[in-house]
């Protein structure tokens, strides 16, 4: 049994080793090569053989992301001629929670049912649900680093958005402050401290120690993001944007911590935009000239914005969550995801539908064109210091 030191939990947890070796039992009969056990992070948890390469990796993450997206899918495979190919089989517990993947490489004409849809064997399907189960409970449960904040302990999440359309290289995500403490969820935001940062007096000073953070998180794993590249979106308080000296705190952090700044995204609420253009242009041309876009969030294509579209930085247009939770039942809804998609497409940009609540919605966005998907039933936030898709070995630093 081997494993791939850049990805693989380093403390091997013998139940799934024992879990393994039942699912090889249970595949005797089938033209299986090598077998490999993978957490919800896309981290190699067990491997029957050497470590995987780099096209093996992206699978297992196209694999995750599309069973995020169907929750009923129990399979993910690629089309193709060839006999021998890789099949992902998803591991959800009793509740239906991904947990993580099983990898075969395999002759696909010795495994049961079809392609993109094999359907397992009523003894399989329950060693998969096992698994899931004990992938779950070898999730760590040590806080993750934490910064302090107004006497508070918070620390750096991401969440991925993920692709409705062709898969590709670089992986998005969208940076949040997470409250740090036992007793917190990753999906509840330290809300009194978000709203101080929206008062014109603050300064900005959230947003100066988010980006530090992130920015010192980046220059750490430097190396392995050129392997595997990927860009983070922060969200752009109220307070940095009316202050007159954030503009020059983030053109020297560009310059000090020397991150690529194609990398990083800043998010600017459409009401932001309407309530104060002249701030906002002027953010968006630092943006352009530091080299780093913008997302316009909450984009409803209100008149009053759609001057914006046309400075180069804006790059992504995030569609109101209210419009994809209306989508189905309401035709003016539809009307105006459609019109923002198409624009999104004709100025070369990317178009991103939050808060999808049922595979029905995400189909139909997924015909309209719409490019990304994001939200907690899809894909959960996690502590950046996490991010093993990426093959990071070196934790945030405390500060």
């Amino acid at each position: 049994m081997h494993v791939d030191d850049s990805t693989t939990i380093k403390s091997l947890p013998t139940k799934i080793e024992e879990m393994a070796l039942e699912i090889g039992a249970e595949l005797a009969g089938t033209q299986v090569f090598r077998t490999s056990i993978h957490d919800a992070t896309g981290r190699t948890v067990w491997s029957s053989a050497e470590g995987l390469g780099q096209d093996d990796r992206s699978f297992v993450l196209d694999a995750l992301d599309s069973f995020a997206l169907e929750p009923s899918r129990p399979t993910f495979e690629r089309n193709g001629d060839a006999t021998r190919g890789l099949v992902a089989y998803a591991a959800r517990d009793p509740r239906g929670a991904l947990q993580g993947a099983l990898l075969l490489d395999a002759d696909r004409r010795t495994l049961a049912g079809r392609t993109g849809q094999r359907m397992t064997q009523a003894l399989f399907a329950r060693l998969l649900q096992q698994l899931a189960l004990h992938l779950a409970g070898h999730q760590p449960q040590q806080l993750p680093p934490s910064i302090e904040l107004e006497g508070q302990p918070v620390t750096l999440y991401v969440q991925q958005l993920l692709s409705l359309r062709k898969s590709g290289r670089t992986r998005r995500y969208e940076v949040l402050l997470r409250a740090n403490t036992v007793e917190s969820s990753p999906s509840e935001a330290p809300r009194d401290m978000l709203a101080r940062a929206e008062d014109p007096s603050s300064g900005g000073e959230l947003d100066r120690v988010v980006l530090g953070e992130l920015f010192g998180w980046l220059a750490i794993n430097h190396a392995q993001l050129e392997v595997d590249p990927a860009w983070f979106s922060v969200n752009l308080s109220t307070g940095a944007l009316l202050d007159e000296t954030f503009p020059e705190f983030v053109e020297k952090a560009f310059r000090e911590v020397r991150i690529n700044p194609r990398q990083i995204g800043f998010e600017i609420r459409e009401i932001q935009c309407r309530r104060h253009p002249e701030q906002v242009k002027r953010f968006v041309e630092l943006c352009d000239r530091a080299g780093c876009h913008v997302i316009i969030d909450d984009f409803t294509f209100h008149s009053d914005v759609l001057e914006l579209l046309r400075l180069r930085a804006v790059r992504m247009l995030k569609i109101d969550a209210s419009l994809t939770v209306k989508s189905l039942q309401d035709k003016i809804a539809q009307a105006q995801i459609s019109a923002i998609t198409h624009a999104s497409r004709m100025l070369d940009m990317h178009s991103v539908a939050k808060r999808i609540e049922s595979p029905l919605v995400r189909q139909w966005l997924t015909a309209i064109g719409v490019d990304f998907a994001q939200g907690y039933l899809l894909e959960g936030p996690l502590p950046i210091t996490e991010l093993a898709s990426l093959r990071l070995t070196e934790p945030v630093a405390r500060r």
